[in-house]
């Protein structure tokens, strides 16, 4: 890891060297009136580092608050807004025994659902640690490996490190699946293909892709390559664009605010041909038709969330998807209103929040997220799937520092550098990934 990370160096004084001969380099952004000069745009170490803190926490609270009501509604809106810190209360013994005794898996979730449903059933609640999510502890194995074997490491290097280190309990969806490809000699990108898995289109990489766009700020084109190597680990096709739709978004945060223009920005990271793309796009449009986010919801789920008159599997990654542009687009830029909205449309409603608070937190930085969230700063990550690595409770301080170290290794091999505590990064515009497309049957309209 020394050797390559002096070597980046080298690269990276050589280039100073060259601009500074040939009188190109600025003392602040620039564009030249040629075609072969690079433009740059201005990031100060100390507003990285705050805007990493900002996506990290903003996901970590989240997932956290909406944990809760994973699983309950999955073809309903939730019918409250969380407001606070909110849990539910554990069943009165003659709910949890009435509900044991109904045969019926489908009559046994409607009724727990009627006892959700209504909010006398939550309480308030300070939280003491961040749980163990597997939103977050994949992203920290992905960290891991790159800290481990470099920028250059490969896919099959991560999963390695996945056999040797993560706790087969500890896994679930697309993830579970890839891990069992393992066992079986099939690693990435067959991992995540189609023909050796039926999770392809799962959210999991979609939940997965934030450290990519962290560690890759204005650079979409390099979150798509992570996006390339890592996600078909587990996913394929719009598994795999959800994750670069994701990651885009948090690399573009860094120097944009306007929720919308991150949702259409995201579109140019991705074919547009492709199920997700088309998703994005008919979220974008219904946003401006519809006033009440309600209303866009019913016309989302019909369309995305129903397939053959049933609902499509709770991991879907273009429902869940659809959900995360729901709250960006909806939550006016407002840290719980957005992920409030996101949690309130039900299916994976803690995973989805994640995403849109990762990513207004990553526009906002962390000395902005409201004071009530910003809790969890100070308190340690509970680490229950990765205890080889991180044999004690894992401290936010070390991850944060860890992705900022990344992120400079990121930007500097690729074509930027640091200044006086300012990086200087190229303009970068995104690339659509090509097209592979799982088979995805579009309802009518």
């Amino acid at each position: 890891m020394k050797a390559k990370f002096k070597s980046t160096s080298s690269i990276v004084f050589l280039f100073l060297c060259l601009f500074f001969l040939s009188n190109l380099l600025p003392s602040a952004l620039y564009a030249q009136g040629t075609d072969n000069a690079i433009q740059y745009r201005q990031l100060p170490m100390d507003v990285y580092k705050d805007k990493v803190a900002g996506g990290w926490l903003g996901q970590a609270i989240a997932v956290l608050w909406g944990q809760w009501t994973e699983g309950k509604w999955q073809t309903s809106i939730v019918p409250f807004d969380l407001e606070d810190w909110y849990r539910a209360k554990t069943p009165p013994k003659e709910i949890s025994d009435k509900a044991a005794a109904m045969d019926d898996r489908l009559k046994r979730r409607e009724f727990m659902l009627q006892y959700y449903g209504d909010k006398k059933n939550w309480e308030i609640w300070v939280p003491d640690k961040m749980s163990d999510q597997d939103d977050l502890y994949i992203e920290f194995m992905f960290l891991h490996s790159i800290l481990k074997n470099g920028l250059d490491v490969t896919a099959t290097e991560i999963a390695e490190d996945w056999v040797k280190y993560l706790a087969p309990n500890r896994i679930w969806g697309a993830n579970k699946a890839s891990y069992l490809n393992f066992q079986k000699g099939i690693w990435p990108p067959m991992s995540g293909n189609p023909r050796y898995t039926p999770q392809g289109d799962a959210i999991d990489y979609q939940i997965e892709a934030d450290l990519f766009g962290l560690i890759s700020p204005g650079l979409p084109r390099i979150s798509n390559a992570w996006g390339d190597k890592v996600g078909h680990i587990m996913n394929y096709g719009d598994g795999v664009y959800g994750g670069m739709a994701m990651s885009a978004m948090y690399a573009a945060a860094f120097f944009e605010s306007d929720p919308r223009k991150l949702a259409e920005y995201s579109l140019k990271a991705i074919p547009s041909e492709s199920g997700y793309a088309k998703m994005v796009q008919d979220m974008l449009d219904v946003s401006q038709k519809y006033p009440n986010w309600q209303d866009a919801w019913k016309v989302i789920k019909q369309k995305w969330g129903m397939k053959d008159g049933k609902p499509v599997p709770g991991l879907d990654v273009r429902i869940n998807g659809a959900f995360v542009y729901m709250g960006l687009l909806y939550g006016g830029g407002d840290f719980w209103k957005s992920m409030n909205i996101s949690m309130r449309c039900g299916v994976d409603s803690d995973c989805n929040p994640s995403s849109v608070a990762g990513i207004l937190g990553t526009v906002m930085g962390m000395k902005k997220i409201p004071e009530k969230w910003a809790i969890l700063r100070n308190l340690p990550i509970d680490n229950i799937a990765i205890k080889d690595i991180f044999p004690n409770p894992i401290k936010w301080d070390d991850i944060l520092d860890a992705t900022v170290e990344v992120g400079k290794w990121n930007i500097l091999q690729n074509g930027g550098y640091l200044s006086e505590g300012v990086f200087f990064i190229p303009y970068q515009t995104p690339t659509s990934a090509p097209l592979e497309q799982t088979i995805w049957v579009e309802q009518s309209k």
